[in-house]
């Protein structure tokens, strides 16, 4: 299924986009993005391992990745992001995985879509789970970072960037990962990182606790157990599935 874009304002916007999000340096990654990674992928195969990153923009992810001794591949709709991989020598797929699933099938131990699923349609998203579930090992993991649909906190992620079509969190992916042979291993918010300095841990603490207090009281007035993190991440286990 060929992937169409029907809005033209979105496109433009996607072409302008590392301007607006400042992206530098491409295919580097600062040392508190190495600790992140680290406890992001933690548990998952990334040294020596086939790792495929959707939406890589300006390509930290990857650049990290390669350091660790993965293989990498990744995707991306952005010009001067694609150009950027290219003068780095990364391999690249269509952001319409559809059309070549078949041809890497079980090839990846490791996917990650950082900040990018929410830019899908749900019909998107559920042709990507699809050929995703072809393309990872199985035993392999898809990892995935999005703003919390749940949380009144994830309202300033979510709407402040007009090229996301969709609101996402556990329960969604409960429904669109049916007959995948996916199953949600961890959920949660994303990974805090410590360091830089004595009076940046002790704000990052605070904020912390902070977050902490209100998410639990939140679940208590609305008797839920949920995440109010403004973003979260979920793991996905590939088990296997009927096509396979």
């Amino acid at each position: 299924m060929q992937e169409t874009r029907s809005n033209p304002v979105r496109d433009d916007l996607y072409h302008a986009y590392e301007g607006w999000k400042g992206w530098s340096s491409p295919f580097t990654f600062t040392a508190d993005e190495d600790t992140y990674f680290r406890g992001e992928c933690r548990g998952l195969k990334i040294a020596g391992a086939q790792v495929f990153e959707i939406g890589f923009g300006f390509g930290s992810f990857l650049a990290w990745a390669i350091e660790q001794g993965a293989s990498v591949a990744g995707s991306e709709a952005n010009v001067a992001a694609l150009q950027a991989a290219q003068e780095h020598g990364i391999e690249l797929l269509p952001a319409n995985l559809e059309t070549v699933a078949e041809q890497h099938r079980n090839r990846f131990d490791t996917v990650v879509g950082f900040d990018v699923f929410e830019h899908f349609t749900v019909s998107e998203i559920t042709s990507r789970l699809v050929a995703l579930a072809l393309m990872i090992k199985i035993g392999g993991h898809l990892i995935l970072r999005f703003p919390n649909a749940q949380s009144p906190f994830g309202l300033a992620p979510q709407n402040g960037d007009p090229t996301h079509k969709s609101a996402l969190s556990r329960d969604v992916f409960e429904l669109l990962i049916q007959e995948t042979g996916f199953e949600i291993v961890r959920y949660g918010g994303s990974y805090r990182i410590g360091g830089g300095g004595l009076a940046r841990s002790i704000v990052r603490d605070v904020r912390g606790v902070l977050r902490g207090t209100i998410g639990a009281f939140l679940n208590f007035v609305y008797a839920t157990n949920i995440p109010y993190d403004p973003v979260v991440v979920i793991v996905l286990r590939h088990h296997g599935s009927r096509g396979e």
